[in-house]
């Protein structure tokens, strides 16, 4: 059996608060996202993810060759 941590309410408007235990034990905070699912077995899953920024983005990519934005743009949509 799973343990329960806490519990809340879900108000009127559909809103909910994640328990202080699960934002500390998970870093939860306003930079995070909570994604809501539902597993194989029919259960509800949440987890949680950190919003990215484009300091996450830079540099995450490298390419053998150099690349013109510009001219990708203009492949793509088309001469204006």
């Amino acid at each position: 059996m799973d343990t329960i941590l806490a519990t809340t309410k879900l108000y009127r408007n559909n809103q909910t608060a994640v328990p202080s235990i699960i934002r500390d034990k998970f870093d939860v905070d306003a930079d995070t996202i909570i994604e809501w699912g539902i597993n194989e077995k029919n259960e509800p899953v949440i987890k949680f993810r950190k919003k990215r920024n484009i300091e996450d983005i830079i540099g995450l990519v490298q390419l053998d060759e150099r690349t013109d934005s510009v001219k990708l743009k203009k492949e793509l949509y088309g001469k204006r």
